[in-house]
């Protein structure tokens, strides 16, 4: 495993290079803490007090103070990093049109909104906002459209603009007014108890729904909404399971197996939660998939819709991983924490080490030295490793050699990152400070 100090200079670096903390002292702790989640690979305090790089004598109890008082400065604030992480992330992305996912993740009294660029199967997080649960009435929307606000003020002006997707809470008249104004594609999941308009006039979504053929993908020229404010856009439907969501790994017997218990479940929530009628019309359109896009094509939507499951992906690996036991503990961090600008730090410090260590591990999937190759085939017998996974076992990995490797890539990637902002190199002292 790397060792703090042998990988704090990189950090240092890697941060300094896309100028995400512009002061030198904050850029110090930052980038200390940061290197403390890598190594140590969770967000609970006591971790990252233990893997902080301290000098010696320190006692546990000022480490632990030390993690504290990052935490509860505004540098890991979505309202600072934002504006800085878009460009960062826009230079690590090549995509003509990026997809940002949005989704939400509740962590016990917390319900956090994110917003990510969607990158090798994972969300690079740009954007977040915190919320108590249950959510105050009427605040949800409007977090929702002050951060895609806030990414679109940071989003270059040389860049194409971005395709949103997202899940079925999301929609609503403002929302879509606010991405035409911006000018961004969507592809966003509707509930079928909402009215839509179509060829002109209003109509039940669910009686649309009823009137479709399974089996068959439909695209109509429709708006949300009616009268004058209405937004126009394309209407897609079919049933779920003809939709080719699925990735060839996921659709052995072994995972169909696991998406049937899932739907059993499902059936189990419904008819307790709303018995009767409503309940066998919530199971009816679980089956199909509607959805309210800027696409003139089934196809194009159906895969742009492909891209929201990135961010299970990333919550996945926040929270308890693959296994249940390589995740970063995001929820019982944010459990336990009262402080609603703790939380917010926290999820700053989640979007900067994930994207970090999801950089590593797309550099590790790519390379082509047998050395890389020989550590690839240690750590998995199929090859099947998200970019996230890959850092992480590359950053555990003991072999002295892939260290050196590793530190030279992180290297070299800050230097790429520095020259594709445009930014000059850092004068000599000051890398010497940081090493």
């Amino acid at each position: 495993m790397l060792a703090p100090a042998e990988l704090y200079p990189v950090v240092h670096a890697w941060l300094q290079a896309g100028r995400l903390i512009p002061q030198a002292l904050a850029l110090g702790s930052v980038a200390n803490l940061v290197t403390a989640l890598l190594v140590g690979q969770r967000l609970r305090y006591g971790s990252l007090a233990r893997t902080h790089l301290s000098p010696a004598g320190v006692t546990a109890r000022q480490r632990y103070r030390r993690v504290r008082r990052v935490l509860t400065r505004p540098w890991l604030s979505s309202a600072w990093l934002t504006p800085r992480l878009v460009p960062v992330v826009l230079a690590l992305v090549p995509d003509p049109v990026p997809h940002l996912a949005m989704d939400t993740v509740r962590c016990g009294a917390w319900e956090v909104l994110t917003i990510g660029v969607v990158w090798h199967g994972r969300v690079l997080l740009v954007g977040w906002a915190v919320l108590p649960y249950p959510m105050p009435k009427g605040q949800f929307s409007p977090t929702v459209r002050r951060l895609l606000r806030r990414v679109a003020a940071a989003w270059p002006a040389d860049r194409a603009r971005p395709h949103l997707v997202a899940d079925r809470g999301f929609p609503s008249l403002a929302l879509f007014r606010l991405l035409v104004q911006l000018e961004w594609g969507w592809t966003i999941r509707l509930r079928c108890r909402l009215t839509v308009g179509v060829a002109g006039q209003a109509r039940a979504l669910r009686e649309v729904v009823a009137a479709s053929t399974p089996g068959a993908w439909t695209c109509q020229p429709s708006t949300y909404g009616t009268g004058r404010q209405a937004v126009a856009g394309y209407l897609v439907i079919g049933r779920g399971e003809a939709l080719p969501i699925l990735p060839a790994h996921q659709a052995n017997p072994g995972s169909l197996r696991h998406r049937a218990r899932q739907w059993l479940l499902r059936q189990r929530e419904v008819r307790d939660k709303r018995p009767g009628h409503a309940s066998a019309a919530a199971l009816a359109s679980d089956r199909w998939m509607v959805l309210f896009t800027s696409h003139p094509r089934w196809l194009a939507a159906s895969r742009s819709y492909t891209q929201r499951w990135s961010a299970e992906g990333s919550y996945r690996d926040a929270q308890s991983g693959y296994d249940r036991q390589h995740g970063w503990e995001l929820e019982p961090t944010l459990t336990r924490e009262p402080n609603p600008a703790v939380v917010d730090a926290v999820v700053g410090l989640w979007a900067l080490g994930a994207l970090l260590q999801t950089v590593l591990g797309a550099q590790v999937g790519q390379a082509r030295d047998p050395l890389v190759q020989q550590a690839r085939a240690r750590w998995t017998t199929t090859g099947r490793l998200s970019v996230w996974m890959r850092g992480r076992f590359a950053l555990a990995d003991p072999d002295r050699a892939l260290h050196t490797w590793l530190l030279a890539t992180l290297q070299h990637s800050a230097e790429h990152l520095r020259q594709a902002l445009g930014r000059p190199a850092p004068r000599p002292q000051l890398l010497a400070a940081a090493a």
